[in-house]
């Protein structure tokens, strides 16, 4: 088998930090879910001792477009295909091409030695675990976001990557967008002014389904392995696939799946990518027959210091016209203005004494981390040795955010946060929901 990207010297130094965790203490700590195998012919243009040899963990909806990714880039060769679900593998191996070798468990996965790293998009509750397992494994891991499912696992990940000196990437992969650079300018830049307020909005709900009878559980999908960490639970299909979203046993709702996005960008805007807020508090209303446990609407709102200013969330389950024609934004009070941006469009605009006005100009003394695209990003980190634009600190910074909303959301009432101890003040109730007590045999 050819020597990957890799050098013979980073695979030695992997190969001592991984022979403190003998198999048997590896596999009682940490159990699986996805796997891996063989190679997929290589692309054109790079030589195939330059290119990055990944396997994807985790290939349906997302996964399959993280695949396509992957599949177009010429620095990368896809080494592997991993998922529970047998109707995804032999979907992802048809848009593959060739004959990789496919696997169910991931930790096939952390025995290839031919691998460089891993591409994540399992479901929100494996992410931590896997990114931990693959780490431990010298693999480098592009993590879909959110980084972890909970603020205590997170935290594990981060040290995971800095103990093993992998290149972690998180999937909010906006960070990496032109247009979210030009955002990021025009606030750091001073062109609206001083920001005290920022607030995060978006008007779609899929959140409100009334709850269906449960299912069987497909021959394909090998359910319990899809359950992994998270409690036992009967079978629905409408809890799991894309709707695990909606479910706190396996994610955080809206607020990590676009939220962690939208305060992605707000953190990178206002310079506090590795800090956290001073306080939280958020309320919502639900719907008693509903099969998902999330609101049907959320406000939140969390408080920061230097820079001072208030971060909310409006999710109000229906449709708003803070800009036109978009359904998730982003404004941001200046004492010049407000600048208002549809989320993945790229549309900003600007507006002074509550009418609209000509954009500020782009102050050019502002720099700002270019990227050539994420996933291009976090291959030319590993290559360079350099972190990810990013990082699973930023990462975990902002998945904290989200999952601090939940939390208040949860216990209902204002929480004062620790950002350094990552605990709250005074509140043993609100610290008991930082982690969670996973399944034995998936316990990391």
């Amino acid at each position: 088998m050819r020597e990957s990207l890799v050098s013979r010297q980073e695979r030695f130094a992997m190969r001592s930090n991984v022979r403190e965790f003998s198999r048997r203490a590896f596999l009682s700590r940490s159990t699986a879910l996805l796997a891996l195998p063989s190679v997929i012919p290589g692309l054109v243009s790079a030589s195939p001792a330059e290119r990055l040899v990944v396997g994807h963990v985790g290939i349906g909806g997302r996964g399959g477009s993280l695949l396509g990714m992957t599949r177009g880039n010429s620095r990368i060769e896809v080494g592997a295909l991993c998922d529970v679900d047998k109707a995804h593998l032999d979907r992802a191996r048809k848009a593959a091409g060739g004959e990789p070798q496919t696997a169910s468990d991931y930790r096939k996965l952390l025995d290839n030695k031919s691998l460089d790293g891993i591409v994540l998009a399992a479901p929100d509750h494996w992410h931590a675990t896997i990114t931990i397992a693959a780490c431990r494994a010298g693999k480098h891991v592009y993590c879909e976001k959110p980084l972890s499912h909970n603020i205590v696992e997170g935290r594990e990940a981060v040290k995971a990557a800095r103990r093993y000196d992998r290149m972690v990437q998180v999937g909010i992969h906006h960070r990496s967008s032109e247009y979210v650079r030009h955002i990021v300018r025009l606030v750091r830049g001073g062109s609206i002014g001083r920001v005290h307020a920022v607030k995060s909005w978006m008007w779609t709900n899929k959140v409100e389904k009334k709850t269906p009878p449960p299912g069987k559980i497909p021959a394909s999908l090998d359910y319990d392995f899809w359950l992994g960490p998270a409690p036992e639970a009967v079978y629905h299909p409408s809890r799991v696939h894309y709707n695990f979203r909606w479910c706190s046993d396996y994610a955080g709702g809206y607020m990590t799946d676009w939220g962690v996005h939208m305060f992605n960008v707000i953190t990178f805007a206002m310079g506090i990518d590795h800090k956290g807020p001073e306080s939280v508090e958020a309320q919502g209303t639900w719907d008693k027959n509903n099969i998902y446990d999330f609101p049907v609407s959320m406000k939140a709102r969390w408080e920061f210091k230097d820079p001072d200013f208030t971060l909310s969330w409006d999710q109000p389950g229906k449709g708003g016209d803070v800009l036109p024609g978009e359904l998730y934004g982003i404004t941001f009070y200046g004492e010049d203005g407000e600048l208002r941006t549809g989320f993945g469009t790229g549309k900003c605009r600007f507006y002074r004494d509550g009418k609209e006005a000509p954009l500020p100009r782009e102050p050019a003394s502002v720099d700002v981390p270019e990227s050539p695209g994420h996933m291009q990003n976090w291959a030319d980190s590993i290559r360079r040795r350099e972190l990810p634009i990013a990082d699973v600190e930023i990462g975990h910074r902002t998945t904290s955010l989200c999952l601090l909303g939940n939390i208040a959301l949860s216990v209902g009432r204002k929480l004062r946060w620790d950002c350094h101890s990552e605990r709250f003040f005074g509140d043993p109730q609100a610290d008991a929901l930082l982690g969670r007590e996973s399944r034995e045999r998936y316990r990391i």
